[in-house]
């Protein structure tokens, strides 16, 4: 069952283990953290950043021991749905590994420099993840 997560440490620790980055990650204003748990541990998770009418896919993240149960599908489904509930139309993101699993999805590659202005000016786009991430993007709807 996927639930809301509010926990920025157990995000951080779940990210941390799986070698994501988590400098941008606070209580001030955190992304929406949607996550898996197994007996109140939190095994797998990822984040939603929403702006006016397009959002940024980020963080996810599933632990070792808990890959290739479906985990990783079941909550970018449900932030895509989420984030289709909230008037978002397209979705971005960014990734080294895992380009191949997004493309799965309906994600294509975008070109950088068409990215809108709000998903550029994220600490995601404008400086965590390097410029050799690939860029994809999906409409919602």
């Amino acid at each position: 069952m996927i639930e809301c997560v509010s926990s920025i440490e157990e995000i951080k620790s779940l990210l941390g283990m799986c070698d994501l980055p988590t400098t941008d990650i606070s209580s001030h204003k955190p992304p929406i953290f949607f996550g898996i748990f197994d007996h109140k541990a939190l095994i797998a998770v990822v984040g939603l950043e929403l702006f006016e009418n397009v959002g940024l896919l980020r963080s996810l993240a599933v632990l070792p021991a808990s890959r290739r149960k479906g985990f990783a599908q079941e909550l970018v489904t449900h932030a895509e749905s989420y984030a289709l509930s909230q008037n978002i139309q397209s979705l971005f993101l960014l990734t080294e590994t895992a380009e191949s699993f997004f493309h799965k999805f309906g994600y294509h590659t975008a070109v950088r420099s068409e990215a809108p202005q709000v998903i550029r000016n994220t600490s995601q786009f404008s400086g965590l993840c390097p410029a050799s991430s690939s860029f994809l993007t999906k409409r919602l709807g």
